[in-house]
């Protein structure tokens, strides 16, 4: 075969293999988003079904610039928002949705806390795709809402659980709350990768929420809550966040896993009365 032929040949071979390894890669990328938004629609019930069942609660419609419209909800305890007390803002976790946590919520403002809970577009029956951008759009979005309900800065505490603390500690580099309180967090989705994909986790792993490169950024007070057991993801990673956190309460839970984790909502109201 003459030479000009063989080298037209191997460019071709070559051309062909990296359109195949740029499709797998891609369709690997999509496989990593869907894990890591695994999803739940389950919706918060109408307006009038929620005040009834849960005295002080009402939905709230919100929306970031160009996304979807969303559903969110507050649980109030006090009548006039801006008198000094504190509202919880509560990000949850990816094969969840904020519909879950409207017992949690009726607990804490039992306790005295306002409670926003926050929802993400694709989940709880909005529409939209979620994405790492797309989260930390709508949780800003969330909180341009709550202002509008005549709550300030200093009285936001943003809390997030699993998936919900990326959202909660990026918002806390850009708007610092009175507290950033996170619960079972992870360093990153990439390092949360590496446990499948192993060293191709960095090209694999479409979003990113790296909370260990900016949780040292946050000017507010910080507690980290995280179970010994945790299956899932590993108490290692919520040590080495309090580490790149000089001044962070970090408390690890006996026998607390990723799921079943007792007495967290004493634990919760325990750390925002100390603060």
């Amino acid at each position: 075969m003459p030479v000009a032929r063989s080298l037209a040949l191997a460019a071709a071979i070559a051309a062909g293999t990296a359109v195949v390894a740029g499709a797998a890669v891609l369709a690997l990328r999509a496989l990593s988003r869907s894990m890591t938004f695994p999803g739940s629609g389950v919706a918060f019930p109408s307006e009038d079904e929620l005040a009834r069942s849960i005295p002080g609660a009402s939905l709230v419609r919100y929306a970031a610039p160009g996304g979807p419209s969303l559903t969110g909800a507050i649980v109030r305890t006090r009548s006039s928002p801006g008198a000094g007390g504190r509202v919880i803002v509560w990000f949850h976790g990816n094969a969840e949705s904020a519909a879950g946590y409207l017992p949690l919520a009726a607990g804490f403002a039992n306790a005295g806390f306002d409670v926003f809970l926050a929802e993400y577009r694709g989940y709880g029956g909005n529409a939209g795709r979620p994405s790492e951008a797309g989260l930390y759009a709508d949780g800003e979005a969330a909180l341009d809402a709550l202002s509008k309900l005549g709550y300030r800065p200093a009285e936001v505490v943003l809390v997030g659980n699993s998936l919900g603390t990326g959202v909660a500690a990026e918002l806390a580099v850009r708007r610092p709350p009175a507290l950033l309180l996170l619960i079972s967090p992870f360093t990153s989705a990439v390092d949360m990768g590496r446990t499948i994909a192993g060293p191709l986790a960095p090209l694999l792993v479409a979003d990113r929420f790296d909370t260990l490169s900016k949780i040292g950024r946050v000017r507010s007070p910080v507690v980290i809550l995280h179970g010994a057991l945790d299956e899932i993801v590993p108490v290692t990673m919520g040590r080495r966040l309090a580490a790149a956190c000089p001044g962070a309460r970090y408390v690890e839970v006996p026998g607390a896993t990723h799921n079943d984790f007792p007495g967290l909502p004493e634990l919760v109201v325990r750390e925002l009365r100390g603060r």
